[in-house]
């Protein structure tokens, strides 16, 4: 029997390619098992054999995102001082990167019209998760106000980098310097440490003493 070649894409990688091709002409909730296999040129059964359902490829599909350097670099930047790199010259940067920007116009795609809700979240959890990561902060120990800064920064931070292809080119990143952004995000996701600590115990909760009946 004769081995593949050492440049024939493997099925799981196929039918993700197919995934996103098929995610620019139809919305998500309308892509079948049919279509994954005809655009991928595989048959139903290796499509069974690697995943369960539509649901287990996109997931598998959005995970090659969240090991794009140059997006993540993007989305931890924005949690730092803004004034220790200029930013037309970062953004720039990042356009000319061929795999930030077929990276950035899938997520375009999963936070457009094609995408979904589900979809959105997977996007969003990996953006607080990163920055949560960064500052050493515990998920499932935040209190409600953490959570309100996180859900609002992160939401904002998504509809950003979903219109990143129109607007990160030179002209673009002179706009979003202008808008002191970068500012705002940094102010409002650093300010999870203060939140954290003048509004909760170590268990997220208020203390006894705080009672209004005291």
């Amino acid at each position: 029997m004769p081995r593949p070649r050492a440049e024939e894409q493997p099925a799981t990688k196929k039918m993700q390619e197919a995934f996103w091709v098929l995610l620019e002409h139809k919305p998500y909730p309308k892509i079948t098992v049919s279509d994954v296999t005809r655009t991928s040129g595989l048959n139903r059964t290796a499509f069974y054999y690697h995943y369960t359902n539509i649901a287990e490829l996109a997931e598998d599909a959005i995970y090659g995102i969240y090991e794009d350097q140059g997006l993540i670099a993007f989305i931890t930047r924005l949690i730092r001082k803004v004034n220790d790199l200029d930013l037309r010259d970062e953004y720039t940067r990042f356009v000319t990167t061929p795999e930030y920007r077929r990276n950035i116009h899938r997520v375009a795609l999963i936070t457009g019209p094609h995408g979904s809700t589900s979809l959105a979240k997977q996007l969003r959890d990996f953006i607080i998760d990163t920055w949560l990561e960064l500052m050493g902060l515990d998920r499932t120990r935040l209190n409600p106000g953490q959570n309100i800064v996180l859900e609002f920064t992160s939401n904002g931070i998504l509809g950003v980098i979903s219109n990143a292809e129109a607007m990160f080119n030179e002209e673009g990143a002179r706009w979003v310097a202008r808008t002191q952004l970068p500012e705002t995000v940094s102010k409002l996701i650093n300010s999870l440490k203060d939140l954290g600590e003048d509004d909760a115990t170590t268990d997220g909760r208020k203390p006894a003493s705080a009672s209004p009946t005291e």
